[in-house]
C-alpha cells in the first residue's frame, strides 16, 4: 500500500465525495455513505451477524478467499465473499449505532481505496478496554497503516469542504477555543455535538475532525479558570 500524507489523504477524501455528489457538494451536509458504496464505488454492502472469536470485529472486506465467521439460522458458517465485498455487523443497523454503522462503512471505503493495488481481507476492530491484548493485536490495532485507513475514512465521511459549510450553517465563523489539552466551554460543546448530529458522526469522531483541519484553537487552561470560572486572580473569592 503507497503511503500518503494526511494532507494527501483529505484531499483524496474530498475529491471523490465531490465526485459522487456532484453539483449538489456544497448543499451536501452529510454524507450518504451506504449510497457511496453501492452507487459511486459499485461494491456490494451486506449486513450479517459477526460470529468472529473477536467480538470487536464489526466491519469487513473481502478478498474473495478469507473466510468470515457469521451466524445463519443459528449456526457458524465460514463464508467466503466476492473480492470488495462490504460486510458490516448486523446490531449496526440500530439506529442508535447510526454514528458507528457510517463510521465502520466509511473505514472499509478507505481499505479497498488504498489497497486497489494489493487487494486484501481486512478487518474493521474497535478497541475494547476491558479486554487483554496480545502485542500482535496492539500492533494490527495501532499500526500506521490502520491509522492512515481511519484518516482516509473520516475524509470521506466528513470532507473537509462538508466540515467548513456544516461550520458556517451552524454560525461558526472562526476556530472553536480549547483550554489546556480537553476542556471546551459549555456552549461550544453543544455547538459541536449540533455539528456532528448534522453530519451523522459522533462527537468524538466529529471533535478529532475538527482538530485534524485546524478548526480548534489552544489556549491556556487558567484563561479558564479565571474567565469562565471565576476563580484565580481576578475572580476568586477574597
Amino acid at each position: 500500500m503507497r503511503i500518503f500524507s494526511y494532507e494527501e489523504l483529505d484531499e483524496l477524501g474530498e475529491g471523490l465525495i465531490r465526485q459522487y455528489l456532484g453539483k449538489e457538494a456544497e448543499r451536501t451536509c452529510c454524507v450518504d455513505i451506504e449510497g457511496f458504496v453501492t452507487d459511486f464505488l459499485k461494491l456490494p454492502l451486506l449486513y450479517r451477524s459477526f460470529a468472529e472469536e473477536d467480538s470487536d470485529k464489526i466491519g469487513f472486506i473481502a478478498d474473495g478467499s478469507t473466510p468470515l465467521c457469521v451466524y445463519e439460522n443459528g449456526e457458524i458458517k465460514n463464508r467466503i465473499y466476492p473480492r470488495g465485498t462490504i460486510v458490516i455487523e448486523r446490531c449496526l443497523r440500530r439506529e442508535h449505532e447510526s454514528g458507528r454503522r457510517r463510521f465502520t462503512i466509511s473505514h472499509e471505503c478507505a481499505h479497498y481505496i488504498m489497497d486497489r493495488a494489493v487487494p486484501s481481507a481486512a478487518f474493521h476492530r474497535e478497541f475494547d478496554n476491558e479486554r487483554i491484548y496480545s502485542q500482535e493485536d496492539f500492533k494490527n490495532l495501532f499500526s500506521f497503516r490502520e491509522t492512515q485507513i481511519d484518516r482516509m475514512g473520516a475524509a470521506l465521511l466528513m470532507p473537509r469542504f462538508m466540515v467548513h459549510n456544516v461550520m458556517i450553517s451552524h454560525g461558526c465563523s472562526s476556530c472553536i477555543p480549547v483550554f489546556g489539552d480537553s476542556i471546551l466551554k459549555l456552549t461550544d460543546k453543544r455547538l459541536i455535538r449540533q455539528m456532528a448530529n448534522t453530519m451523522g458522526v459522533s462527537f468524538s469522531a466529529f471533535l478529532i475532525r475538527l482538530r485534524e483541519l485546524g478548526c480548534l484553537c489552544y489556549r491556556p487552561l487558567s484563561e479558564y479558570i479565571t474567565e469562565e470560572m471565576g476563580l484565580g486572580q481576578d475572580g476568586g473569592a477574597g
